[in-house]
């Protein structure tokens, strides 16, 4: 009988589980760190061949830790969905769903058209730009999608076939990338973030303020806007239009020329809270998860009526949140059965230079990234591990937290990640089309890592 990866990976999974209990002690760590790491192992094997769906893989490992012994109580087996932040996630594609269903981001496109979409070149400049501004506050996967969509409409300006298709890869790169880009702009722009942040605060006590994020994050991206532009429109070569027919795109933008109520009501919460994220910065008793949750849950007020029940469930990212919970509960038990201990006590101080720590962190991130391609599952394993290395060599371990974080937000090399795997869905490019142009982005990443977050620390 013929394999599949599924079955492979069900195998694969039932191996690392039997070895960690029938070889209890093969690595030295002890019984139950054993077993921990058994199941952390078993977790991404089963992630990464997509052998049953995320939801149930996620249930499934939370389920197998008490079973395991690897925890006293099947209710610490399941910590990690007592986390505030997983509520966020949830919050954040609700408030995503409210910004789809007005045209805000066919707006914001169509002002950055008027003022230099003249040619081909420019729009992917204008697509590129707008679509990192909306997701600088909402999830990259809708914001991706809405762009997306847009920019299939534009395609079809195109009568030869060849120019549609040179364009469309270019287009179908470029707004995943920006994308991602703009999700390192603010906290809200990534539950990668906040998952950062979290992590942060949980092992050094170490806060981020939403406005010093910014300060970390949007210089980057106002670096990496223009750059991945530069590289997209030089590599990929999109076909040429006339000032013309960008002009009768641009007129049949499907926008009302005012804006209604729900477009203001929409804009008012989204602006409300943005105004609430900042404030954050200086008055402490306003969190960023609770201003999220409260914004999302106005816009469900009789009245307003923006969202539903049924909109809100079908929008929504469930498997984030399992896969969020799951994870931050295997990371517990990674901390609190002392793999994490382990793991950094046998690596030796690496360095006291900020700048040298920064790149070894940022050149991990991306190597990992091409095992474990879900940058939410990357996050909460590797920041403990880098916090503590940074702190045992005297660096800030803030420092490794946001390169990790925005490392991890940048996860393009391949479509692999759920963001661009939705235009690659569309065939417009290959896998080797990406990364002609996406690796050197990486080296610049990381480059912007080494160099900038430092200095951001020490102003």
């Amino acid at each position: 009988m013929k394999l599949n990866k599924n079955s492979i990976g069900l195998i694969g999974a039932l191996l690392i589980l039997s070895t960690a209990v029938l070889l209890p002690d093969h690595i030295g760590l002890g019984v139950i760190p054993n077993r921990t790491l058994g199941i952390l192992l078993a977790f991404l094997c089963l992630l990464i061949t997509e052998a049953l769906p995320i939801i149930i893989i996620s249930l499934l490992i939370c389920a197998l830790m008490p079973v395991l012994k690897v925890t006293d109580q099947s209710k610490t087996s399941f910590i990690g969905f007592s986390e505030p932040v997983i509520f966020f996630v949830v919050a954040s594609f609700g408030i995503a769903a409210a910004l789809t269903v007005i045209p805000v981001a066919q707006r914001i496109l169509r002002k950055l058209l008027k003022l230099f979409g003249k040619n081909i070149e420019n729009v992917v400049l204008a697509l590129m730009i707008a679509c990192a501004l909306m997701s600088s506050v909402i999830s990259n996967i809708p914001t991706c999608a809405i762009f997306m969509a847009i920019a299939i409409k534009f395609l079809d300006i195109y009568e030869n076939e060849e120019d549609k298709r040179k364009t469309g890869r270019a287009l179908m790169i470029a707004i995943p990338v920006s994308s991602m880009i703009g999700g390192m702009m603010t906290p809200a722009g990534s539950s990668i973030n906040i998952l950062a942040m979290a992590q942060l605060e949980k092992y050094t006590g170490l806060t981020i303020t939403f406005v010093e994020w910014m300060k970390f994050g949007v210089p980057i991206a106002c670096i990496m806007i223009p750059i991945s532009w530069f590289i997209f429109v030089k590599i990929y070569r999109p076909s040429q239009v006339s000032e013309e027919s960008i002009k009768q795109f641009i007129y049949h933008l499907d926008i009302p020329d005012k804006m209604d109520v729900r477009e203001y009501i929409v804009l008012i919460i989204v602006g409300g809270m943005l105004v609430l994220w900042i404030l954050s910065s200086w008055i402490h008793d306003i969190n960023i998860i609770v201003v999220a949750i409260i914004g999302c849950s106005l816009l469900f007020l009789p009245g307003i009526n923006i969202l539903d029940a049924k909109t809100f469930v079908r929008e929504n990212s469930w498997d984030a949140f399992f896969l969020v919970g799951a994870l931050t509960s295997v990371c517990h038990m990674l901390f609190e059965n002392g793999i994490i201990q382990s793991i950094t006590n046998s690596i030796p101080p690496l360095t006291s230079s900020i700048v040298v720590l920064s790149g070894i962190c940022a050149v991990f991130i991306f190597g990992l990234l091409l095992i474990i391609p879900v940058a939410t599952a990357l996050v909460p394993l590797v920041i403990p591990i880098f916090i503590t290395i940074a702190i045992g060599s005297g660096v800030s371990p803030i420092a490794v937290t946001i390169t990790a974080s925005l490392c991890a937000c940048n996860c393009y090399l391949f479509p692999l990640d759920t963001v661009p795997l939705l235009t690659y869905s569309k065939g417009y490019y290959s896998m080797i089309d990406m990364a002609k142009a996406t690796w050197l982005l990486q080296v610049i990443m990381v480059i912007l890592c080494m160099v900038w977050l430092p200095l951001a620390i020490m102003i």
